[in-house]
């Protein structure tokens, strides 16, 4: 047994260098947070606004785009639509940087009861990244409701 641990030293000192030199080298992930994270826009009004933040270092990309959301039965389904368009539609974002996102119903015909759409922004993974990390695409998907209705 005693034989035994010089070798558990030895492997314990490998993980602790092996550990070392990742952390040297590790990347710390961004956060887009939105606010509102829920929009109701009632009577005549065609514009509503969000604000997007990222935190975290590097800069950040992503993308807007409004989508219809069609609620039947209890199941939502996505329907690509121009009624709606968000400005801007590209994210470019410094670390601590707030953006606000304008949305507008371009829509010629009045809102009936009420029409509903999903704000989905994506935060896209970085175009250089790190070695040995893992990147991910993340949407957020935030419910815009135009009418009178105030459960979206």
């Amino acid at each position: 047994m005693i034989w035994l641990l010089p070798r558990l030293r030895a492997v314990a000192a490998i993980g602790l260098m092996l550990g070392a030199g990742s952390l040297s080298s590790m990347a710390f992930a961004t956060e887009f947070m939105v606010s509102p994270t829920s929009i109701q826009v009632a009577g005549d009004v065609t514009t509503a606004i969000l604000k997007v933040k990222v935190s975290g270092p590097g800069e950040s990309l992503g993308q807007v785009r409004v989508m219809r959301w069609l609620r039947d039965g209890g199941q939502g389904t996505l329907v690509a639509t121009r009624d709606v368009v968000a400005s801007p539609p590209a994210l470019r974002m410094k670390p601590n940087q707030e953006i606000t996102i304008r949305l507008v119903r371009t829509a010629k015909t009045a809102v009936r009861g009420q029409e509903c759409y999903r704000v989905l922004i994506d935060q896209l993974p970085s175009r250089r990244p790190a070695k040995l990390t893992l990147n991910f695409a993340i949407r957020l998907s935030v419910p815009l409701c135009f009418g009178s209705k105030a459960d979206p």
